[in-house]
């Protein structure tokens, strides 16, 4: 950016919204579904396929538009916020939903190589969904375990890690009522495996990475807004999560650019995972419901 280019120019409206115009390139590919809408995939113990949730909140902190892809250690430098709330601020993200994360904005001319979003680990989601064939779901009750199964299934009303919990979803013969399950170890944790996050050749290295059409994803679980997580018996300190999107098109600002319209992405994103648990001497097999995936798409005119 030169000399002439240090006044901040005012856009007219900052709109974040969900859309269902892309989808992330995931292992799992997209359910398949007959004339009922139900799901058709068999989902045999570590298969998936993904489906697009009916609501997802994500607490969002910062959103900043970067000219060098920054990493974890100094994208609070290296990035021109939009959006910063010490406080945070939970936002319901469907399909259909719009809303004014801010309202006028003002940022540099320049040309930014990439988005950092800083996210809160208390991620929720709501879903319900159809099956042609009869799933299980399978909570932790004592010492024990409770198992439902049906065509339909639903996440549970309640909170935890996704990966403790057993299954998020309850299951029935008949439609059931979907609660908004709160992930409270951060959605995209990785248990320690190997570690999450570094950086390698002045770039971040994470385990925790999406492709998209809109560019690739790096996640980082962080202990707060400036520092790494580190683990403990493969437990993870962090609270918060920041992603680190590289654009595969640059976003360009210009003086005469008027607005910039922003879109979390929600399609795809819910992954319909299959497992094995032996309840009382029993191979079980269960249903799951893992968010996969994180991106972000922006549009100035």
């Amino acid at each position: 950016m030169n000399s002439a280019d240090q006044n901040k120019f005012l856009l007219g409206l900052v709109l974040v919204a969900a859309v269902s115009l892309w989808s992330v390139d995931a292992d799992a590919a997209v359910c398949t579904r007959n004339s009922d809408k139900a799901i058709t995939n068999a989902l045999s113990s570590g298969t998936a396929c993904t489906v697009t949730p009916d609501e997802v909140r994500f607490p969002i902190y910062k959103f900043g538009l970067c000219e060098t892809v920054p990493t974890y250690l100094n994208y609070q430098t290296a990035c021109e916020f939009l959006y910063d709330n010490s406080a945070g601020r939970t936002i319901p993200i469907t399909t259909s939903s719009t809303f004014d994360l801010v309202k006028d904005i003002s940022i540099s001319e320049g040309t930014y190589l990439a988005a950092v979003v800083l996210v809160g680990n208390t991620i929720k989601v709501k879903h319900s969904e159809q099956f042609a064939n009869p799933r299980n779901g399978l909570e932790e009750n004592g010492t024990s375990y409770q198992k439902s199964d049906g065509l339909y299934c639903v996440t549970r009303l309640d909170g935890g890690s996704e990966d403790d919990f057993v299954s998020n979803l309850d299951c029935g013969d008949s439609s059931l009522q979907a609660g908004l399950f709160s992930e409270t170890n951060g959605a995209y944790d990785t248990n320690g495996i190997g570690g999450r996050c570094s950086i390698i050749a002045g770039k971040i290295n994470s385990n925790i990475s999406f492709t998209t059409s809109s560019g690739k994803t790096d996640v980082c679980g962080m202990l707060d807004g400036n520092t790494l997580e580190t683990y403990s018996s493969g437990a993870s300190n962090a609270t918060k999560q920041v992603a680190v999107q590289t654009f595969s098109n640059p976003v360009v600002v210009s003086a005469n650019t008027q607005t910039m319209a922003i879109a979390f992405k929600v399609t795809n994103m819910l992954s319909i995972e299959a497992q094995n648990k032996t309840v009382s001497g029993t191979l079980s097999l269960y249903t799951q419901a893992y968010l996969d995936g994180f991106e972000i798409r922006i549009d100035v005119e």
